[in-house]
Protein backbone atom coordinates (compact mmCIF):
# COMPACT_ATOMS: atom_id res chain seq x y z
CA UNK A 1 0.00 0.00 0.00
CA UNK A 2 1.21 3.62 -0.37
CA UNK A 3 3.22 5.04 1.63
CA UNK A 4 2.82 8.21 3.89
CA UNK A 5 4.81 10.60 0.95
CA UNK A 6 2.36 8.73 -1.53
CA UNK A 7 -0.45 9.96 0.25
CA UNK A 8 0.99 13.43 0.65
CA UNK A 9 1.61 13.76 -3.08
CA UNK A 10 -2.02 12.28 -4.24
CA UNK A 11 -3.44 15.44 -1.92
CA UNK A 12 -1.21 17.75 -3.90
CA UNK A 13 -2.21 16.23 -7.43
CA UNK A 14 -6.13 16.57 -5.95
CA UNK A 15 -4.82 20.38 -5.41
CA UNK A 16 -2.68 20.54 -9.08
CA UNK A 17 0.80 21.39 -6.83
CA UNK A 18 3.97 19.15 -7.76
CA UNK A 19 4.74 16.12 -5.54
CA UNK A 20 7.02 16.32 -2.85
CA UNK A 21 10.48 13.95 -2.25
CA UNK A 22 9.35 13.86 1.44
CA UNK A 23 7.83 15.53 4.59
CA UNK A 24 10.93 17.40 5.41
CA UNK A 25 11.63 19.18 1.78
CA UNK A 26 12.42 22.64 2.29
CA UNK A 27 9.16 23.90 1.05
CA UNK A 28 5.53 25.59 2.12
CA UNK A 29 4.20 22.66 0.58
CA UNK A 30 6.29 19.55 2.40
CA UNK A 31 6.14 22.21 5.95
CA UNK A 32 2.05 22.38 5.51
CA UNK A 33 1.74 18.44 4.54
CA UNK A 34 3.57 17.71 7.57
CA UNK A 35 1.92 19.28 10.31
CA UNK A 36 -1.12 18.16 9.51
CA UNK A 37 -0.55 14.78 8.26
CA UNK A 38 -0.52 12.81 11.89
CA UNK A 39 -3.26 14.87 12.88
CA UNK A 40 -6.04 14.14 10.23
CA UNK A 41 -4.83 10.55 10.57
CA UNK A 42 -5.72 9.78 14.03
CA UNK A 43 -8.63 12.27 12.96
CA UNK A 44 -9.99 10.35 10.21
CA UNK A 45 -9.18 6.93 11.57
CA UNK A 46 -11.24 7.89 15.05
CA UNK A 47 -14.47 7.93 13.39
CA UNK A 48 -17.08 9.07 11.72
CA UNK A 49 -16.85 5.21 11.07
CA UNK A 50 -14.73 2.73 12.20
CA UNK A 51 -12.16 0.86 9.68
CA UNK A 52 -11.47 -2.13 9.74
CA UNK A 53 -7.77 -2.37 9.59
CA UNK A 54 -7.30 0.12 12.82
CA UNK A 55 -9.41 -2.73 14.92
CA UNK A 56 -7.20 -4.17 17.64
CA UNK A 57 -8.31 -6.65 20.57
CA UNK A 58 -6.01 -6.52 24.09
CA UNK A 59 -6.82 -8.22 27.26
CA UNK A 60 -6.27 -6.22 30.04
CA UNK A 61 -5.21 -6.76 34.22
CA UNK A 62 -6.75 -4.27 36.56
CA UNK A 63 -4.49 -2.07 38.41
CA UNK A 64 -3.05 -2.61 41.69
CA UNK A 65 -4.75 1.08 42.33
CA UNK A 66 -8.52 1.40 42.69
CA UNK A 67 -10.86 4.62 41.61
CA UNK A 68 -10.31 7.38 44.27
CA UNK A 69 -14.24 7.87 43.65
CA UNK A 70 -17.62 6.53 42.17
CA UNK A 71 -19.33 3.74 41.52
CA UNK A 72 -16.73 1.62 40.06
CA UNK A 73 -14.04 -0.36 42.00
CA UNK A 74 -11.02 -1.18 40.21
CA UNK A 75 -9.63 0.30 37.05
CA UNK A 76 -7.62 -0.71 33.52
CA UNK A 77 -4.95 1.21 32.04
CA UNK A 78 -5.98 1.79 28.21
CA UNK A 79 -3.27 0.99 25.22
CA UNK A 80 -0.76 3.35 24.51
CA UNK A 81 -2.24 3.08 20.88
CA UNK A 82 -5.97 3.87 21.76
CA UNK A 83 -8.22 5.05 20.17
CA UNK A 84 -11.90 4.92 20.69
CA UNK A 85 -13.61 1.81 22.24
CA UNK A 86 -15.57 -0.75 20.39
CA UNK A 87 -16.83 -3.23 22.86
CA UNK A 88 -15.46 -4.37 26.47
CA UNK A 89 -16.21 -7.62 27.76
CA UNK A 90 -17.14 -10.65 25.97
CA UNK A 91 -20.09 -10.70 24.60
CA UNK A 92 -21.68 -7.71 22.73
CA UNK A 93 -24.27 -5.90 25.27
CA UNK A 94 -28.24 -5.28 23.79
CA UNK A 95 -28.44 -8.26 21.66
CA UNK A 96 -30.64 -10.27 23.70
CA UNK A 97 -32.67 -10.78 26.66
CA UNK A 98 -30.37 -12.06 29.51
CA UNK A 99 -30.75 -8.72 32.05
CA UNK A 100 -32.64 -6.00 31.96
CA UNK A 101 -31.54 -2.99 31.26
CA UNK A 102 -32.58 0.69 32.53
CA UNK A 103 -30.04 2.68 30.68
CA UNK A 104 -27.80 2.91 27.98
CA UNK A 105 -25.31 0.05 28.79
CA UNK A 106 -22.09 2.51 28.39
CA UNK A 107 -22.93 3.00 32.00
CA UNK A 108 -21.18 -0.36 33.03
CA UNK A 109 -17.85 1.61 32.05
CA UNK A 110 -16.31 4.75 32.05
CA UNK A 111 -12.83 6.39 29.88
CA UNK A 112 -11.53 8.51 32.20
CA UNK A 113 -8.01 10.03 30.59
CA UNK A 114 -5.68 7.13 30.09
CA UNK A 115 -7.98 4.82 32.15
CA UNK A 116 -10.61 2.55 32.06
CA UNK A 117 -13.15 2.29 35.17
CA UNK A 118 -15.71 -0.57 35.11
CA UNK A 119 -16.49 -3.50 37.91
CA UNK A 120 -16.10 -6.17 35.04
CA UNK A 121 -13.30 -9.21 36.08
CA UNK A 122 -9.83 -8.92 35.24
CA UNK A 123 -8.81 -9.37 32.84
CA UNK A 124 -11.23 -7.67 30.46
CA UNK A 125 -11.59 -8.20 26.66
CA UNK A 126 -11.27 -5.28 25.33
CA UNK A 127 -11.90 -4.27 21.58
CA UNK A 128 -11.32 -0.62 20.33
CA UNK A 129 -9.70 1.65 17.28
CA UNK A 130 -6.21 1.83 17.18
CA UNK A 131 -4.16 4.79 16.20
CA UNK A 132 -2.49 3.05 13.22
CA UNK A 133 0.31 4.56 11.59
CA UNK A 134 1.76 1.73 9.72
CA UNK A 135 0.76 2.46 5.91
CA UNK A 136 0.67 -0.99 4.51
CA UNK A 137 -2.12 -2.19 6.41
CA UNK A 138 -4.17 1.16 5.13
CA UNK A 139 -7.39 0.33 2.92
CA UNK A 140 -6.79 1.94 -0.58
CA UNK A 141 -9.93 3.66 -0.26
CA UNK A 142 -8.88 5.23 3.19
CA UNK A 143 -5.82 6.33 1.27
CA UNK A 144 -7.50 8.41 -0.97
CA UNK A 145 -10.12 9.77 1.39
CA UNK A 146 -6.92 10.96 3.99
CA UNK A 147 -5.33 12.45 0.78
CA UNK A 148 -8.75 14.84 0.12
CA UNK A 149 -8.79 15.56 3.53
CA UNK A 150 -5.46 16.54 3.47
CA UNK A 151 -5.91 18.58 0.51
CA UNK A 152 -9.07 20.17 1.68
CA UNK A 153 -7.37 21.07 5.08
CA UNK A 154 -4.68 22.24 3.21
CA UNK A 155 -6.33 23.95 0.24
CA UNK A 156 -6.24 27.70 1.58
CA UNK A 157 -3.08 28.19 2.34
CA UNK A 158 -1.52 25.91 -0.45
CA UNK A 159 -4.14 27.61 -3.54
CA UNK A 160 -6.57 29.48 -2.36
CA UNK A 161 -9.11 27.98 -4.75
CA UNK A 162 -12.58 27.57 -2.98
CA UNK A 163 -13.24 25.06 -6.33
CA UNK A 164 -10.65 23.00 -5.50
CA UNK A 165 -11.65 22.54 -2.15
CA UNK A 166 -15.12 21.68 -2.91
CA UNK A 167 -13.79 19.20 -5.36
CA UNK A 168 -11.63 17.59 -2.85
CA UNK A 169 -14.35 17.24 -0.34
CA UNK A 170 -16.09 15.51 -3.06
CA UNK A 171 -13.30 12.83 -3.57
CA UNK A 172 -13.37 12.13 0.28
CA UNK A 173 -17.22 11.93 0.30
CA UNK A 174 -16.61 9.69 -2.48
CA UNK A 175 -14.29 7.47 -0.74
CA UNK A 176 -16.31 6.82 2.56
CA UNK A 177 -19.13 6.05 0.18
CA UNK A 178 -17.16 3.69 -1.58
CA UNK A 179 -15.30 2.16 1.66
CA UNK A 180 -18.76 1.65 3.56
CA UNK A 181 -19.99 -0.27 0.07
CA UNK A 182 -16.67 -2.17 0.18
CA UNK A 183 -17.14 -3.71 3.62
CA UNK A 184 -13.66 -1.72 4.41
CA UNK A 185 -15.97 0.06 7.54
CA UNK A 186 -17.89 -1.67 10.36
CA UNK A 187 -20.31 -0.88 12.31
CA UNK A 188 -20.81 -2.47 15.28
CA UNK A 189 -24.36 -3.74 16.46
CA UNK A 190 -26.53 -0.82 17.92
CA UNK A 191 -28.98 -0.76 20.37
CA UNK A 192 -31.20 0.65 23.14
CA UNK A 193 -32.24 0.59 26.47
CA UNK A 194 -35.35 -1.85 27.21
CA UNK A 195 -38.39 -0.04 28.26
CA UNK A 196 -41.28 -0.08 30.33
CA UNK A 197 -43.08 -2.28 28.37
CA UNK A 198 -40.63 -5.09 28.51
CA UNK A 199 -40.61 -5.08 32.25
CA UNK A 200 -44.62 -5.27 32.01
CA UNK A 201 -44.16 -8.42 29.27
CA UNK A 202 -41.35 -9.94 31.75
CA UNK A 203 -43.62 -9.79 34.62
CA UNK A 204 -46.50 -11.57 32.79
CA UNK A 205 -44.39 -13.96 31.47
Amino acid sequence: MAAPVDIADLALEILGKPSIASFTDNSNTARAINTTYDLLRRKMQEGPGTWRFTIKRASLPALTTTPVSGPYVQQFALPSDFLRPLQIGDTYAGLDMSDYRQGPTDADYSIEGNLLLCDYGSPVSFMYVADTTNTTLFNANFCIALAAEIAWVNCERLTGSDAKQAAAEKRKDKAYSDAAASNAMWSPPGHNADSEWITARMGNA
